[in-house]
């Protein structure tokens, strides 16, 4: 088998190189098309084609759905899941109103990729303000709909990867952080970790004003010397394009969590999906909200775990397209 790194180099893309990684191990023969975009799948009579993350199980519908995270949130309200209060805030003014009714909010472009745009738990008026106006510069909405404003909920955040009715991998997702050893100043330490992603082919953390707010709020900057094993938190957003981790914890979820990521997907109209899930313990059943639904997944959640196994999650969803109607 050849390596991964052989899979990227000749896939373009990281995301096809899983894919293409599962298709020789379930013996499917693969052309790309276009290199870093598609590649063509073919087993026996049947043929199919993957675009970066889009595999052909997602349907129109269900991509706008979720891309337009408002609608995913109407969407899956109107079906009785438990997701956070949101609204589309089309001025300033908007955007001071829903703080001052919530306090702990999020403010977010109804159409982003990882992560851009987004404001976590802005503290006064004038950060709001300035939160609103980042996520009208980010947005990919061409509608008048370009912003939301969400309840922040307080929890840790996991990704559920649905396929059909089975959920085939769970990542819990860590903020981008550091661990002090009473030495190097958390700049120094972000440096150190920069270059442990570089190594794994994962973007770098930011040192921008998330950060910066962020530590203010635990009395650190980015001078500060934190003392032996502290856990130092850097932003809220644990996407992994701005320095998020990922643990694997499949054996540590209860089945209530696995059903309602399941029943999510099938609700916005799909069949494949990576579900959000907000909870303070994934154990057990309790409280939760879904915080957004992913058409379009990208898998390397799953593989560049910090924790945990890795789940090569691309083979049984290359073993669906190849032996399943769709």
């Amino acid at each position: 088998m050849k390596t991964y790194q052989q899979y990227l180099k000749e896939a373009g893309n990281v995301h096809l190189a899983y894919y293409l990684e599962a298709a020789d191990h379930l013996d499917i023969e693969y052309k790309i098309l276009v290199k870093g975009l598609l590649a063509d799948f073919k087993y026996e009579d049947k043929h199919w084609y993957i675009i970066n993350t889009v595999i052909p199980l997602i349907p129109a519908t269900s991509t706008t759905i979720c891309k337009r995270k408002h609608l995913t949130n109407i969407v899956l309200a109107e079906r009785g899941l438990p997701v956070p209060k949101q609204t589309v805030i089309l001025s300033p003014i908007d955007a001071i109103k829903f703080y001052g009714e919530y306090k702990d909010i999020v403010i977010k472009p109804t159409q982003q990729l990882g992560g851009a745009g987004i404001t976590i738990l802005p503290q006064n008026e004038e950060q709001v303000l300035k939160a609103y106006e980042k996520a009208l510069k980010e947005t990919q909405s061409k509608s008048k709909s370009k912003v939301i404003a969400e309840e922040f909920i307080h929890g840790e955040n996991y990704r559920f990867l649905v396929l059909d009715n089975e959920v085939i991998g769970v990542v819990r997702r860590k903020a981008a952080h550091v661990i002090g050893n009473s030495k190097n100043t958390i700049r120094e330490l972000i440096s150190t970790k920069n270059k442990e992603r570089e190594d794994s082919l994962l973007k770098p953390i930011q040192i921008d004003n998330e950060v910066t707010l962020k530590l203010q709020r635990e009395n650190l900057n980015l001078e500060s010397v934190p003392e032996e094993g502290k856990d130092v938190i850097l932003r809220y957003n644990c996407n992994l394009t701005t320095g998020g981790t990922t643990q694997e914890c499949m054996k540590e979820v209860h089945d209530y969590y696995k059903q309602i990521a399941i029943k999510a997907v099938k609700t916005v109209g799909s069949k494949f999906g990576g579900v959000d899930i907000i909870t303070e313990n994934i154990s057990k059943p309790t409280k939760l909200v879904i915080n957004e639904i992913n058409y379009n997944p990208g898998l390397r959640l799953h593989y560049k775990v910090n924790e945990g196994d890795v789940v090569k999650v691309a083979i049984p969803i290359m073993k669906y397209l190849r032996d399943k109607e769709y």
